[in-house]
């Protein structure tokens, strides 16, 4: 017997409450857990049968903890599938759940008088009745049932007498159906036909709109309203007359009230907007008039000082309760408090107020302006304001509002990112109630805020961003872009699979013209600033802005908003790091395995967003995806597989996506240098092993991104950019080291800790085979192009770790394309970093000696190149210097080595000699590193080891002697 049949027995063997409440429980968990669950829920024969008997078996209108959740297990049932809700409302379950919402409750007194613990009950089943209704009427049913219900609704709209509340200690049960009852409005006005469309097609409204979807009428919107403008009116009252209420802790009840009520307003008023179906007329206006609730609701929030109207805001705004502030002002003090709860309310509370004045801002802008003109009126202040638009009118306040939330926003990413510590298969259970998650999981207190805020910023950015169109950026237009960049990244990374529309939002904020200009203008700024940074001889255009928006914006909604949807091509593709790619693929696994989308996403029945088939929330490098995901064959960079629908259709757009991708890429780096010291980057929180590695792969596109002048010259940049962030990383490894061996008290131990450029351990396990693919481009395409060779020769860097180093000299030897390689001097970064610390890996030392006596490295010597340098180097210290111990039998081998080669190939001799000679450079002169002459001392100690490594081989011995003598008659 499995676990649903044996809790249906306990059901149907009559428990006790305190049992039947566990059982019930246990099946809410169960019906959350996934689609699947639900639907076994409802497949167990008689089990839903018995638990709505039970509800309705003993005394119907008795209230006990098992009946409210079991309408709280029905709601969970309903929002996992349409379907589901349909059967509820057919079969008569949805009634019989919600028969309480029915009673009348004659006046506020009488509710009190029932006692404490009857107030506390019939709130929690209303709250719970209300939600079921809600997500009947979501999923389109159920809408026709306000007529019946609205009655015994009206306690519940209006505000309260609150002292008598208080007195009872019921406050929080009262608002908590106050704010459900409004919630349900909200989802009610979801289903208004638009306001305008019907206005100009009809004055019939109909009362379905097909697919059994039902509408609600606008001749119901007047009474709510007005119930809504009665809490504006009680807000404003409690905010100027009695401050003392909002330091109780019935503050938060009342926040979620009043957040309830102008989301239900703010969904009305958009119900109201044109959309895409109306035309403006002759005139120009599209709305001859407009309800009068709509003024109304604007003249309250005005009168009852929602917002402040000055031009000057104290420096202190939102720091403390004193002075005669606004209630904006109010909440973002209650936001920034350690409550978080009431921080919650407080940003739902400030959501709500900004949406509704923006919506009644639209509207009034739309009205017949002729109508408007039509008769001199006296206009009173509030009037004036409202005429003149309430957001314009509190324009500063609202800056110092998204200044505060820019602040907090930017604070709070880390939290979902530290999150996510869960592979692609989902979250481990317990990861969303924060099990072994440091600040809480998904769904902590701390993350929902953060979210909160997110929506917030995002919103406010969205509206100033309209307001602040720029053609020619200044120093404090730069500026200010800075901190809406910094903080719409980091809102982008703090929403869930929920908040959609706030990524898509966030990166149009973006990837907006005038954003893009700015970003232009950090680049320049960091590249005059940066000596190492070649300055640019060219000037992007106003089309080159528009190209990158429209690109940029296409390739992140469909990379990162589209539901992933596996393709049979890719099916065959594991999802594990285990399996190895083969080269004609060109790119890695994790790369490509999230490229296949659906164009068009099925229409979902469910109200529950799953976490499978999400990419949200985004990984904190998503911002690399246009130059990192686009590969995916060496030859032309596409997959045929892809669906990706207006960008993916050809090489030229891939191109220029990879174009726009390059220039976001540097200036959200160059942006990030200009922020204020400490302040939290998402940009500088992406390891620089992650950005050198998408540099690579655009590379295999093709040659097109670095011939055409502007991309070079930007690609370069980033070169040297992270070539400064590797030497600074670097160093600041080498500090920790030598920290560590002092505390310690020993010897400097291996330098692995240096390695910190681990493309093996953090991009995938078979990089070898990408540097293989990255090689074999290299060789056949580049012609030795300077750019391609520092983005190549990156990998032979010392703070790669040994595997990657070895992969990559091992490709560039059998491609016999060392010599391709720039001179030490020319690749990015110091050179410092390529010498130093010495090589110690043998693996590394042993190839170093075979390219060197297979013929590989005779044209890279000639040459000078970076590889060259790096043998003298390593090998010179390797057999002079340090071979003791378990390292002198690997010395003598790789003598004897290089012995028998100078003794076959007499062309070897300069090279040679040129080890023998070598010098390593002062740390001063690394930057230009040639091969020194090394004190007449030394060179004997040089030759008595290389005499020593020969163990008594008369030949070996014999090609010794010559070399002294060749290097005795160099100096004489």
């Amino acid at each position: 017997m499995g676990i649903l049949p044996r809790l249906r027995y306990l059901l149907e063997s009559d428990p006790t409450a305190a049992l039947d409440g566990c059982v019930i429980s246990i099946l809410i968990a169960i019906a959350r857990h996934s689609p699947t669950c639900a639907n076994a829920i409802m497949k167990c024969q008689r089990l839903l049968e018995t638990v709505v008997h039970r509800f309705t078996v003993k005394d119907n209108m008795e209230i006990y903890p098992p009946k409210i959740k079991s309408v709280t297990l029905l709601g969970v049932l309903a929002r996992s599938d349409r379907r589901i809700c349909l059967e509820f409302i057919k079969n008569g379950v949805f009634q019989k759940m919600t028969c309480h919402l029915y009673q009348f409750t004659s006046s506020l007194d009488h509710w009190v008088k029932s006692g404490l613990e009857n107030c506390k009950f019939s709130s929690a089943l209303m709250v719970e009745q209300l939600h079921f209704w809600k997500i009947c009427i979501q999923h389109g049913y159920c809408v026709s049932y306000f007529s019946d219900i609205f009655p015994s609704l009206c306690l519940w709209l209006n505000p309260p007498t609150l002292k008598k509340l208080v007195d009872k200690s019921v406050l929080g049960e009262f608002a908590s159906i106050s704010a459900e009852a409004y919630l349900v409005l909200k989802a009610l006005a979801t289903r208004l036909p638009n306001f305008v469309s019907q206005m100009h097609q009809s004055n019939q409204i109909q009362e379905h709109a097909g697919d059994d979807m039902e509408v609600w009428r606008w001749s119901h919107v007047g009474p709510m309203v007005d119930s809504a403008v009665k809490w504006i009116v009680l807000m404003g009252d409690l905010h100027s007359g009695n401050n003392h209420v909002l330091h109780d802790s019935s503050v938060t009840s009342l926040l979620w009230v009043h957040s309830a009520v102008m989301s239900m307003l703010a969904e009305v008023l958009t119900r109201m907007v044109p959309d895409d179906s109306v035309s403006q007329t002759e005139s120009g206006w599209l709305l001859p008039w407009l309800p009068e609730f709509v003024p109304r609701v604007g003249l309250e929030i005005i009168k009852n000082k929602f917002l402040g109207f000055s031009d000057a805001i104290d420096t202190k705004f939102g720091t403390g309760l004193a002075g005669d502030g606004s209630f904006v002002e109010r909440l973002c003090h209650l936001r920034q408090q350690n409550d978080y709860e009431t921080s919650l309310a407080s940003v739902c509370c400030l959501h709500g107020i900004f949406q509704t004045i923006t919506t009644i801002d639209n509207l009034i802008q739309l009205v017949d302006k002729g109508v408007q003109n039509s008769q001199n009126y006296s206009l009173s202040r509030e009037e004036e304001i409202l005429k003149d638009g309430i957001f314009n009118c509190s324009f500063v306040e609202l800056r110092s509002v998204q200044n505060i939330f820019m602040k907090l926003v930017t604070s709070e990413w880390q939290f979902v990112q530290s999150s996510e510590t869960f592979g692609r298969g989902g979250p481990a259970p317990g990861v969303g109630v924060g099990w072994g998650v440091s600040g809480g999981g998904y769904w902590s207190a701390t993350v929902l805020l953060a979210q909160a805020d997110a929506g917030l910023i995002i919103d406010l950015l969205e509206t100033f961003q309209f307001t602040s169109a720029y053609d020619i950026p200044g120093d404090e237009d730069v500026s200010s872009a800075v901190q809406i960049i910094n903080s719409s990244l980091a809102a982008s990374l703090i929403a869930g699979p929920r908040e959609r529309a706030v990524v898509d939002k966030a990166f149009k904020v973006l990837v907006n013209v005038p954003i893009l200009k700015c970003l232009d203008c950090c680049i320049r700024h960091f590249v005059h600033l940066n000596s190492s940074v070649k300055m640019f001889g060219w000037e992007y255009k106003e089309e080159d802005y528009l190209l990158f928006s429209k690109m940029l914006t296409s390739h992140f909604v469909n990379r990162w908003l589209l539901v992933k949807k596996k393709s049979k091509a890719i099916d065959s593709l594991s999802c594990s790091t285990n399996k190895t790619f083969t080269k004609s693929n060109g790119a890695l696994d994790t790369i490509y395995e999230e490229m296949d989308t659906s164009n068009s996403v099925q229409d979902c029945t469910s109200l529950v967003v799953e976490w499978a088939h999400q990419r949200l929330p985004l990984p904190v490098n998503w911002f690399l995806s246009p130059i990192s995901t686009l590969c995916n064959s060496k030859h032309a960079g596409l997959r045929k597989s892809s669906n990706l629908e207006n960008l993916m259709q050809n090489p030229g757009d891939l191109l220029e996506v990879a174009k726009a991708g390059l220039f976001f890429l540097l200036g959200i780096e160059a942006m990030s240098s200009f922020l204020p010291t400490g302040a939290p980057s998402p940009v500088h929180s992406v390891p620089v092993v992650w950005k050198l590695h998408c540099l690579s792969v655009m590379l295999l596109v093709g040659m097109g991104l670095i011939v055409e002048d502007k991309s070079r010259d930007v690609f370069e940049a980033l070169q040297d950019l992270y070539g400064a962030v590797l030497d600074k990383a670097r160093l600041r490894s080498a500090e920790m080291t030598l920290e560590k061996n002092t505390n310690l008290l020993s010897e400097p131990s291996n330098n692995n800790i240096l390695e910190f450029l681990r493309f093996q351990s953090e991009i995938h396990d078979s990089y070898s085979t990408f540097i293989e693919t990255l090689v074999e481009q290299f060789s056949a395409i580049s012609y030795g192009d300077l750019i391609y060779g520092r983005q190549v020769a990156i990998y032979l860097h010392r703070c790669v770790e040994a595997p990657v180093r070895l992969a990559a000299w091992n490709a560039l030897t059998n491609a016999r394309v060392l010599e391709l390689l720039p001179p030490l001097e020319s690749c990015f970064g110091e050179a410092e970093g390529y010498l130093e610390p010495k090589e110690d890996n043998d693996d590394i030392l042993e190839v170093y000696v075979k390219s060197w006596t297979s013929g590989a490295l005779d044209r890279a010597a000639s040459r000078g190149t970076v590889a060259y340098t790096l043998v003298l180097h390593h090998l010179s210290y390797f057999v002079f210097h340090s071979s003791t111990g378990d390292k002198l039998l690997l010395r003598n081998k790789l003598v004897r080595s290089l012995l028998r080669d100078f003794s076959l190939k007499q062309q070897h001799k300069v090279m040679m000699l040129n080890l023998i000679q070598y010098t390593e450079p002062a740390t001063s002169q690394l930057s230009n590193v040639k091969v020194g002459s090394p004190s007449e001392r030394s060179i004997e100690n040089r030759f008595e080891v290389l005499t020593e490594a020969c163990e008594r081989n008369s030949s070996l011995l014999n090609e010794v002697k010559k070399l002294k003598s060749l290097v005795q008659d160099g100096l004489s």
